[in-house]
């Protein structure tokens, strides 16, 4: 999972399902209010074929 600010800058990566984002940026600080982008690729275990959905996040203080 990949979250984007409103640049189209990486301010979150993950590449484990059990851990989210929380809000923060990655030096631990708050991320202003806002909409941000998130984008995650994942694979088909049976047909093996690659998928990347997209959506956003409303972040509020």
């Amino acid at each position: 999972m990949i979250i984007f600010n409103r640049w189209g800058e990486i301010i979150f990566e993950s590449y484990n399902a059990q851990v989210g984002w929380d809000g923060t940026y990655g030096n631990g600080e708050i991320c202003q209010d806002g909409v941000y982008v998130w984008q995650i690729y994942f694979g088909e275990e049976i047909s093996d074929k690659k998928q990347t959905i997209r959506g956003h996040v409303t972040l509020l203080k």
